[in-house]
C-alpha cells in the first residue's frame, strides 16, 4: 500500500482564479481528469465577497483547494491511493494559475509506517497506547 499526498501551495499574481467558483472548480476538474482520475462528486463553496473553498471527491481520493485572494494564496491538497498522476495534477494547475510562487511537498502515507513495520502500538498517537486496566 502505497499512498501519494502532495501539498501545493500557490501564490499568483493575478488572483481573477482564486476569486469564484466557477473558474476554480473548471481548473480542478481539468487537472484531475489529465491526471487520469474519475470524479464522483464535487463541492465548492464561495465566500462572500470573494474566496473559494472546494472538494473534488475520486475514485482514488480527493482534491481539494482554500484560496485567500487578499494574500494571492491557494493551498491545494492532492490525495491518491490510486494509479492517479500526480504530476500531470499539478502541470494542469500550474499552467492555469502562473503562480509568481509556489512550494511542493510530497508525502507517502501508509506504507513502511503502519502497525506491521513498527515495535510499538504506536510512536505518534499516545491515544493509541494501551490503558492500565486497574
Amino acid at each position: 500500500m502505497i499512498n501519494r499526498h502532495v501539498l501545493y501551495d500557490v501564490w499568483v499574481e493575478d488572483r481573477t482564479l482564486l476569486t469564484t467558483v466557477e473558474p476554480m472548480k473548471d481548473l480542478m476538474c481539468r487537472a484531475a481528469v489529465a491526471g487520469g482520475a474519475t470524479v464522483l462528486h464535487e463541492h465548492f463553496h464561495q465566500f462572500a465577497p470573494c474566496g473559494v473553498t472546494g472538494f473534488l471527491l475520486l475514485a482514488e481520493s480527493h482534491l481539494s483547494v482554500h484560496t485567500w485572494v487578499d494574500e494571492g494564496f491557494a493551498a491545494f491538497d492532492i490525495f491518491t491511493c490510486g494509479p492517479m498522476n500526480t504530476d500531470k495534477v499539478l502541470e494542469v494547475i500550474r499552467e492555469g494559475l502562473h503562480p509568481s510562487h509556489a512550494s511542493v511537498r510530497r508525502l507517502v502515507r501508509g506504507g513502511d509506517t503502519g502497525p506491521a513495520n513498527s515495535n510499538s502500538s504506536s510512536a505518534e498517537d499516545p491515544s493509541a497506547r494501551p490503558t492500565d486496566p486497574r
